[in-house]
């Protein structure tokens, strides 16, 4: 048992490290943790919860926690026309946005899809986008 522990802190902890390279802070785990943690909220608040038990089973299990962490299944779906409702969401989902975040939450968001990218299967990742509004799915291809 100690040895699956052991695996999924280690698949976690590369998970952010490669978060935290795209942040620019490649040494601040913790500040990697609160990006994703942040967009994981708002993500999962836009798409259906079938697709977010698709797309975390592809996550290492680490993260599978940070995604489910605190959410509410029977939440009714947002529905964030914009960019810029998504984006002061994501920065509303961090404990300290100025710090996570500085003046550009879109950088942020997009580091964290460009890890996430890597992780799931391409067919999967399109299907996540689909359910985004086309404003909002450009974040998943920058």
């Amino acid at each position: 048992m100690e040895n699956h522990f052991e695996q999924y802190a280690h698949e976690g902890n590369l998970f952010l490290k490669k978060v935290a390279e795209q942040l620019g802070t490649p040494d601040d785990r913790q500040h990697a943790f609160r990006v994703v943690q942040a967009v994981f909220q708002a993500l999962r608040d836009r798409i259906t919860v079938e697709e977010s038990m698709h797309l975390i089973s592809e996550l290492p299990m680490v993260l599978k926690a940070i995604y489910v962490n605190g959410w509410n299944i029977s939440k009714e779906r947002r529905d964030s026309p914009t960019m810029d409702d998504f984006l002061q969401e994501i920065t509303a989902n961090s404990p300290t946005p100025g710090r996570d975040f500085g003046s550009n939450p879109k950088d942020g968001a997009a580091a964290v899809f460009r890890v996430i990218k890597d992780y799931v299967s391409p067919g999967e990742y399109e299907h996540v986008k689909g359910q985004l509004t086309p404003e909002i799915a450009e974040l998943l291809e920058a």
